[in-house]
């Protein structure tokens, strides 16, 4: 039984403003996806990566299969990201049971945690990677609150998101395209049970330039 890993590095970024898709911003000198990269061919709970990435910009990633030895495949995102992770899911080689999808936003996911989000989906089915809220969170009508939500309730999904493979294909093939914001929701949809690893802390989106400033921080400390 074995673990494979989508990183999905298809997205615009428009927020980013680099003028370039956001995984393909450097951080550090580095490509934002191949953080990702790194610490999932570093982790040893993973035994293949898939990356998929925007269409036009496939020429020219060829070397990394030589500096990656677990990435098995690149291949074309779609037009919405439940696109590309099906995309991804296709790539991943039969022998893989359970897939874990990553945001390449994310570039500083702890190994730790990558092990720990696929011990919890083999166990359970289907595990997030999450922090809890520590802001007070309003519910609103327009500009005006409508009510105060226990943030004791209240997490804040992550990546990685892992599933068991007919969890995973199960869950996309049954709910339509632009219908939810990550793969766990669609994975609700169905009754799965999504269970809840906490973050041991640092891993980020990259969203804004100051979250690639703060990046930037966070990687110089390690």
């Amino acid at each position: 039984m074995k673990a494979a890993c989508i990183i999905v590095a298809a997205g615009k970024g428009t927020r980013l403003g680099a003028g370039t898709p956001k995984a393909f911003v450097k951080l550090n000198g580095i490509r934002l996806f191949e953080h990702s990269l790194r610490a999932y061919q570093a982790s040893p709970s993973i035994a293949a990566i898939v990356l998929v990435v925007p269409p036009g910009l496939l020429p020219g990633l060829a070397p990394l299969f030589e500096r990656y030895p677990k990435l098995t495949a690149i291949v074309p995102g779609g037009g919405q990201r439940q696109d590309s992770v099906r995309n991804g899911l296709a790539a991943c080689p039969p022998g893989a049971d359970v897939v874990l999808i990553h945001d390449a936003a994310r570039p500083l996911v702890a190994a730790r945690d990558i092990g720990r989000v696929v011990a919890a989906t083999r166990r359970y089915g289907a595990a997030i990677l999450a922090a809890p809220v520590t802001d007070t969170i309003k519910l609103v009508n327009g500009p005006v609150v409508a009510r105060t939500l226990d943030r004791r309730l209240l997490w804040r999904a992550q990546t990685p998101q892992g599933f068991s493979r007919a969890v995973l294909a199960k869950s996309h093939s049954s709910t339509p395209a632009r219908s939810a914001t990550d793969d766990s929701m669609l994975a609700e949809r169905i009754g799965v049970k999504v269970r809840i690893v906490p973050d041991t802390g640092g891993n980020i989106k990259v969203t804004t330039p100051h979250d690639l400033e703060v990046a930037a921080w966070l990687l110089k400390r390690r």
